[in-house]
């Protein structure tokens, strides 16, 4: 079976936008990759139960986001843009019919509302302040916002180490919930929850290159423990990157750039525990994200720096991941969806 993907990332050199290409969930063979969308720094981006792509798009003097027709072969429906650079993160929370996005660069969260033709309209945004103990982290820096399992609005804020919570009304607009404190200098990135355990959360920190697992509850999360993604003898740089979990709530699996690899954990049966699985290199430079196809038998990672994507084959029993090709050419691939 073929199932489709894109990949986006930054267009500093030789990459024009998103590209398209098709997965043979039969070999884990991908095809050859063409542009899809071509548009500026398409570095982050997500596609909606109907086939809407909502993308981050970077102009001379403005960033936002872009909405595009993936059924009408890709039509450009329209732009929500603002002075400054463009966000770093954007998703969908569907039933709320409202699109979340992150700007790293200036300290924003913005909540935009999907109106009837599908472009945005923004209702609500969050300015965030402050500072942490690392020269990376000289202020705010939100690199996620994300819809917790009881509907409330969580942020990752990289630069203040504090994972926000807050709630939101119909119409968009948020209201101060919680905070809490990461590890000083552990810069919190991404954070996804366990589909089995709705009060198990996961979150990882870029700078630390550590996992927490977090408790739940209301709006409010607790520590209960971390792991670090790196083994003891390397001393290379790395950051810590993406995030993902197995739709069994097993097995969980991360991505280090620097020490180029995808970091596994087994999860134990209430979600509160993480062994470590296993360290497998991906045999490209700097796998940003990375996700597991539809079938779950396959893990694909994209590499910024060396313009290819990785095929691992996934045991769905076991969890561990084997290499299986590097054959397809993407440039400066940052972000890989399946729609």
């Amino acid at each position: 079976m073929q199932e489709n993907l894109l990949i986006g990332g930054y267009t500093r050199k030789t990459s024009q936008g998103i590209y398209q290409l098709s997965l043979n969930t039969q070999t884990g063979k991908l095809s050859s990759a063409k542009l899809a969308v071509k548009l500026q720094g398409p570095t982050y981006f997500t596609v909606s139960a109907k086939n809407i792509l909502y993308t981050i798009v970077q102009t001379d003097k403005q960033g936002g986001i872009a909405a595009y027709d993936i059924n009408a072969n890709f039509k450009y429906l329209g732009s929500s843009l603002q002075p400054a650079d463009s966000p770093a993160y954007v998703e969908i929370a569907e039933k709320h019919k409202l699109v979340f996005s992150a700007n790293f660069h200036t300290g924003i969260v913005t909540i935009h509302k999907i109106n009837a033709d599908q472009t945005l309209t923004i209702t609500d945004q969050i300015q965030l302040t402050g500072h942490s103990v690392r020269s990376e982290q000289e202020a705010s820096h939100p690199h996620m916002a994300h819809l917790t399992p009881d509907d409330n609005l969580v942020i990752c804020d990289y630069g203040t180490d504090k994972i926000t919570t807050y709630s939101f009304d119909d119409a968009g607009k948020a209201t101060f919930l919680s905070e809490f404190n990461a590890p000083a200098g552990a810069a919190p990135r991404h954070l996804i929850f366990n589909p089995k355990h709705p009060q198990i959360a996961y979150c990882i920190c870029e700078l630390a290159s550590l996992v927490l697992v977090l408790n739940y509850q209301d709006g409010h999360f607790k520590l209960i423990d971390q792991q670090t993604l790196l083994p003891e003898s390397y001393s290379g740089q790395n950051t810590a990157a993406a995030i993902r979990i197995s739709e069994d709530g097993q097995y969980l699996y991360t991505s280090n750039r620097g020490h180029n690899s995808i970091v596994s954990f087994k999860i134990s049966a209430d979600g509160r525990t993480l062994e470590h699985l296993q360290t497998v290199k991906t045999k490209g430079d700097f796998p940003r994200d990375f996700i597991l196809d539809p079938t779950e038998n396959y893990l694909l990672v994209p590499h910024q720096k060396s313009n290819d994507v990785t095929v691992l084959q996934r045991n769905l029993q076991t969890g561990y991941l084997t290499f299986q090709n590097n054959d397809s050419k993407v440039p400066e691939g940052t972000c890989i969806k399946f729609y």
